[in-house]
This record gives structure tokens, C-alpha cells and sequence, in this order.
């Protein structure tokens, strides 16, 4: 599969690969797959059913690999804990992930560094959808007993499993993992960073089959019917690795902004990087769902696609006056489409997108404020709604060697719900750093770990 760009309908990408269009095939796709009508598009969270096939997919989104987050977050320890805010803020270690500009504008006295690793990951269950697949589980496990015992309590058990199998519409479990390794080589004149990173994305839903409600509402369906459900639990995700190199300038504008008398810094970064894009597509009968078949099956062509493409971060960092940051990023510069395979007459489109994000940071007397705003609206997979994310956060340098953290992130489309999240940093050696972080949402975990050395 090759990447695509949206330049044209038919035409090739940027660097020559042919576009290929991610859709619907098969006679079933008509019936079960809410992409098969081209003019209608999909809002918020899809459903997932099965216990297995919500716990299949946490595993997926770290099997896959470890990797960058989701497009617009903040691609360090640090950042995550401050809500996932950098732009304006990040330090020149881990910048190249985020604004490559700030590679070279913080820290004058900065030598090379070594991060390694840099781990996060984020399992999301907003919508409590494993908690209401077990439900659904226990309830037709009960039913088939009571249907082999001639139970006549059966009937009113059915209804109550049909609307219960229902209630998993427009349900989802989401997981992103994140890992990354990055060397930073400061010179006299400018930066340069050598990095790679692996972005993985993951999504479970159901596909319900309105049959399905019929048998088992069906007062003379036998227990066997049950077992033999059409519904399908399906699990679509992505894996991004890249490999990159952050180059940045800093220079000095001339004039003057609120107290600052003097020039101002300003610093410009860019990141050219190659990207591989292995998609995943999934699919098996609910009732037959095993969480370690489908981790078996991940690597098997009939599940998977790849292909790959050139790609730009660009970024800026403007001095406003002593203390205060002005960010500007845009990673992911050019558009790619990469569709998966086509499986139980289902196909996904997983969408590289441009994401341009405004940031402001100030710092006072050992406190810093971070903001961040995604200037245009993202989103993962082109059957899914928009992510529009708008974060901010604080740290506190207690010690010198100990920086408290805390942070705060909101989709402005509701496609996401807000997570809040604390952090620490410690760098007792004054050498070897050690960020953690924790993330809580509504349903909503993740940790992230990295590890750093400076010389």
C-alpha cells in the first residue's frame, strides 16, 4: 500500500506514491458497515463488543510498539504531566518531538544529551464498555441455562439481553503507546538532534448484527442460537515509526516588547523524517473472540498493510520578553492516507495529518505556565470524529533537582474526554534525570516514564 496525499482525486503524492482509497468492499458491507454510504460520516466514539475483545485491544497498543502519542500531544514525560503542553515550553532535549525551534533557544550552556528511553501509554474506556460487555456476557450466559432447563423466566431474561447487546452501540476502548530515543548534539551555531520514535494507535468496536437482537428475543430460539451470533468484534489500529533529524537556528529580532529594552531570541527548527505506517484490521465473531488469537494473528499479511513516505516537522520560538514564549509548530507537514486491509468486507483509512499548534509559556521565580491550542481540528482514523485539543500546565522547580508538575487537557469536539494529570522530576546527580507522570481521566489511565543523561 502507498501513502496518499489530498491534493486531487487519482493523482499521486508528493514524492510519487500512487493514492489508494480505504473502502468498503464485499456484499456484506452494505448491511453492516456504517462506512459503506460515502456521503455519511461517523461522530464520537464506535462500539466495541466483548470482554476479550476490549482487553485484546490494551494488549494490541502496546504489542504493536510502543510509541508517539496521539497527533498534538506533547512527546515527553515533561509535557505529558503539564497536560501534554510544549509548544512553548519544552527543554531542548526532548523539543525535536515537539517544536524542533526550542532545540536551540533555552539553555545556552546545553551539552549533549541522551534520552532513552521515553515510554508512555493511555487506555481510554469512556464510555464503561468493557463493565457492560461483561454484563451483556453474564446475562446470556444465564439465559442459555435457563433456556436448556425450560425455565420459563427465559422470555423476560431475553429482552433484557437484547437491550443490553444494543446498549454497546456507540461505544469504544482506545489505547495509544508511545516510545522514544533521541540524541541532542549542541553546537556553537546551531542544534541537531538524532531521534526515532514509534507511534501505535488502536481502536475495538462492534459491528452488531440486527439479527443477532432478533435471536435472541426469538421465544423459540434454542440456546445454540446463541452461540452463533454474526456480530463481529473488530480491532483497526496503526503503528507510526519514524526516523528523524532536528536541525535549529537561533537568531535575534531587533526592538523591543513590554519590558524587554533589548533584541529578542528567536530560534527555527526543522525535522525532515521518514515515516513506515502499519495499519492492522482485525475481525472475528463475538462469541469466538480470543484476545491471544488476535495478538497471534497481528503480523500476518492477511491483517495487515504498510507502506511509507517523506514528512517535515516545522517549528518557531519567538522570545516576548524575558520569561515569556511564544511556540509555533507544525508536524507532520505533508497529508498521507493509509488504508487497511480489507477483512469481513471492511476497510479503514488511518489519516497523517497536519497538526499546527499555538503555545505560550511563561516562567517566574521557579514556576512555569504552559499553554497549548491545537490551531485546526485532527483526527486518527477518517471513520472517526475530529480531535481539537486545547491543554495547559504548571510546574514548580522546588529544589532545583525536584520539579513538581500538573497539567489539564480538553477536546474542544468532545471527541476525547479531559484528562488531568501530575507528574515529578528528579535529577538529583544533576546528570541523570528521571521524569514520571500519571494520567486520570473519566475511564481513563496512563503512565509515562523517561529517562535522560546530559553531559
Amino acid at each position: 500500500m502507498a501513502a496518499v496525499d489530498d491534493i486531487g482525486e487519482g493523482r499521486a503524492g508528493p514524492w510519487g506514491l500512487a493514492r489508494h482509497h480505504a473502502e468498503p468492499i464485499g456484499p456484506s458491507a452494505a448491511v453492516n458497515d456504517p462506512i459503506a454510504t460515502p456521503t455519511r460520516t461517523l461522530q464520537g466514539p464506535w462500539p466495541l463488543a466483548g470482554r476479550r475483545a476490549a482487553r485484546a485491544l490494551i494488549a494490541l497498543g502496546i504489542g504493536i510498539g510502543w510509541a508517539a502519542e496521539a497527533p498534538g500531544q506533547a512527546s515527553s514525560a515533561r509535557g505529558l504531566a503539564m497536560g501534554g503542553a510544549g509548544v512553548a515550553s519544552s527543554g531542548p532535549a526532548m523539543a525535536a518531538f515537539v517544536n524542533p525551534a526550542l532545540t536551540r533557544f533555552r539553555d545556552e550552556d546545553q551539552g549533549l544529551a541522551v534520552v532513552f528511553p521515553f515510554l508512555s501509554a493511555t487506555a481510554r474506556d469512556e464510555s464503561e464498555l468493557i463493565e457492560a460487555v461483561d454484563d451483556l456476557q453474564a446475562t446470556l450466559d444465564d439465559l442459555q441455562a435457563k433456556i436448556d432447563a425450560a425455565d420459563p423466566t427465559a422470555l423476560g431474561l431475553r429482552s433484557l439481553a437484547v437491550g443490553k447487546l444494543a446498549s454497546l452501540d456507540q461505544r469504544a476502548v482506545d489505547v495509544t503507546a508511545d516510545a522514544g530515543v533521541l540524541v541532542l548534539l549542541p553546537t556553537r551555531d546551531y542544534s541537531a538532534s538524532l531521534w526515532a520514535r514509534v507511534h501505535a494507535d488502536a481502536r475495538a468496536m462492534p459491528f452488531i448484527d440486527p439479527a443477532d437482537l432478533a435471536a435472541i428475543g426469538d421465544p423459540a430460539g434454542t440456546s445454540a442460537a446463541l452461540d452463533n451470533l454474526n456480530s463481529d468484534a473488530v480491532l483497526v489500529g496503526a503503528r507510526v515509526t519514524e526516523f528523524g533529524a532536528t536541525f535549529a537556528l537561533e537568531g535575534a529580532l531587533g526592538g523591543s516588547l513590554g519590558r524587554n529594552e533589548g533584541p529578542r531570541r528567536v530560534s527555527v527548527g526543522i525535522s525532515p523524517k521518514v515515516q513506515w505506517v502499519e495499519t492492522y484490521n482485525y475481525s472475528q465473531k463475538v462469541t469466538d473472540f480470543d484476545a491471544d488469537e488476535a495478538l497471534e494473528e497481528y503480523d500476518r499479511s492477511q491483517f495487515t498493510e504498510d507502506g511509507s513516505d517523506f514528512n517535515v516537522d516545522l517549528g518557531l520560538a519567538i522570545e516576548l520578553e524575558p520569561g515569556a514564549t511564544l511556540g509555533l509548530s507544525v508536524r507532520d507537514v505533508f497529508r498521507a492516507d493509509y488504508g487497511t486491509q480489507s477483512v469481513a468486507g471492511r476497510r479503514f483509512t488511518y489519516q497523517v495529518e497536519p497538526q499546527t499548534t499555538l503555545g505560550v509559556a511563561i516562567e517566574r521565580s521557579g514556576f512555569t505556565f504552559t499553554t497549548d491550542l491545537d490551531l485546526v481540528p485532527t483526527r486518527r482514523f477518517k471513520e472517526i470524529g475530529d480531535s481539537h485539543f486545547f491543554r495547559m500546565g504548571f510546574e514548580y522547580d522546588a529544589f532545583g533537582w525536584a520539579q513538581l508538575r500538573a497539567g489539564f487537557a480538553h477536546d474542544i469536539e468532545n471527541e476525547q474526554s479531559d484528562i488531568v494529570s501530575l507528574g515529578i522530576g528528579l535529577s538529583p546527580a544533576d546528570r541523570v534525570r528521571l521524569d514520571l507522570v500519571g494520567q486520570l481521566g473519566d475511564h481513563s489511565r496512563g503512565a509515562g516514564l523517561q529517562v535522560s543523561i546530559s553531559l
